[in-house]
Order: structure tokens, then sequence, then C-alpha cells
């Protein structure tokens, strides 16, 4: 799941002994913040010139914006997204913003770029005011980023979706979201629709692993499969989740 491990990533974890007051947590709070934005800055001023090893090393490594991928699973698809270069995409479940990230460093330098993300809940991820500020800087010169709080599969955020892509088809669609059977079926039926002809949509999670990781997303992914020209990006079958699953649209 999109940085599922990232999900309670502003949740503090106070040293042994500390009080936990609110001066404390305040502190905590406030340096925690700084610490992320200083290492954002760094990648920004420093490492974004050196291309997509920078970039997966950054979102890999980074304690506060990392994306919870196999490395050679998100490098695969960091080529693919690189030579594709999306002008519009939409990644529903953002959590921690490693993959948002990834996703705004290798899409178009013009693109729109749509996150759809739901606080609480079994799979769910959502983020504070502050992540929310930092995430909009994500976009580069002459990009947009929209950042959408709220439930992917009602009719309401389909119509905040369309609205912010103008009413123009995707040209890429990553779903991480909720990882129930229900709740990826009805991702994609909602929004698979959206992807322009030659447009690709990608699934997290399609090897089997812990229900509590994975969901029923193995299981949609063995269905919808072989109805598409497709590509399995896994780097152990054994591996016990993870795997990215590629759909291109005809």
């Amino acid at each position: 799941m999109a940085d599922q491990a990232l999900a309670q990533a502003g949740a503090l974890k106070l040293p042994a002994g500390q009080s936990s007051g609110p001066r404390y947590t305040l502190r905590y709070k406030l340096a925690w913040r700084w610490r992320a934005c200083r290492s954002w800055a760094h990648y920004v001023l420093v490492g974004r010139r050196k291309g997509l090893p920078a970039l997966l090393d950054f979102v890999l490594g980074n304690h506060y914006l990392k994306a919870c991928q196999v490395p050679g699973e998100l490098a695969a698809l960091g080529e693919i997204l690189a030579e594709h270069r999306p002008g519009r995409a939409l990644e529903i479940g953002t959590a921690g913003g490693g993959t948002l990230l990834f996703l705004a460093r290798l899409a178009s330098p013009h693109a729109t770029i749509v996150s759809v993300d739901l606080r609480g809940g079994m799979f769910g991820g959502g983020y504070s005011a502050w992540r929310r500020w930092l995430y909009q800087r994500f976009a580069c010169r002459g990009q947009r980023m929209c950042l959408l709080q709220g439930d992917s599969h009602s009719a309401e955020m389909l119509e905040r979706v369309k609205a912010a892509l103008a009413d123009q088809p995707l040209d890429y669609l990553f779903i991480d979201g909720d990882h129930r059977y229900d709740g990826v079926k009805r991702d994609f039926e909602m929004y698979g629709p959206l992807v322009r002809k030659g447009g690709l949509i990608a699934f997290h999670d399609i090897v089997e692993g812990p229900s509590d990781a994975v969901g029923g997303v193995p299981r949609f992914w063995r269905e919808v499969k072989p109805q598409y020209h497709h590509r399995e990006i896994i780097n152990d079958p054994l591996q016990g989740g993870f795997g990215i699953g590629l759909l291109c649209v005809e």
C-alpha cells in the first residue's frame, strides 16, 4: 500500500522517560517538521539535478517522506513513467507522500497531478495541514498539484477529480487506496474510464501477502489482468505483498 508504513507518520513516538505534556509535544512536532522540510529542501537544491537514481534514493531512504515500496519495483515503474511523462495523473492513496513526489518529478513539466486520500479506516492514510502545505510544493514550476481529501468511492469525489482535470482524460492512474476487494474494484470501475487509450493504470500490492497489508488486491488483479495488455513488476513472488501491476488501456 502506498506509504502505508508512514500512514501514521505524524504520530509522535516520545523517547522513553520523556513527558508527553503539551509543551514537549509541541516542541517535538516543530522539530520533526523542521527536519522534514530541511530534508526536502536539500533534495530540491541538490538531489533533483541527479535524476532518477537520486529520486529513488530520496523517496526510499528518507524518513519523513518515505515510499513503502520494493526498490527494484519502484525503479522499474520510474523508468516507465520517465518514458511516458504523463500530462494528467491521478494517485488514489497518498499518506506519507513518497509516491506522490515520485510521480510529480517524473511527470510532464506541465502536468496536472491529482491526489485523492482518505483519513482513517483500515486502509486509510490521511495527512495533516502542514503536510498538505509540503505536498503542494512537490509540483515543479509549470505543474499543477491538486490535493483532494475524502472518499474516492463517492460520486462527489469523482466529480471533483473530473473538475480538477478540466474533464480531460488521464494518462496515468495509480490505485493504492482501499485495499479491500470491493474497494479496489470500485476505484478501478470509477476512475479507470477516465484513462485515455494508450494510458496506464497501476495497482500496488498485487502479490499475495498478509490480509491487513494487501487486502483483496491480488484477487482483483488476477481477475482484471487477462482483459488487458499487462505487465507485472515483482521482485520476488514469495516476498509476501508489494508488487506493481500495470494495465495498458486499449
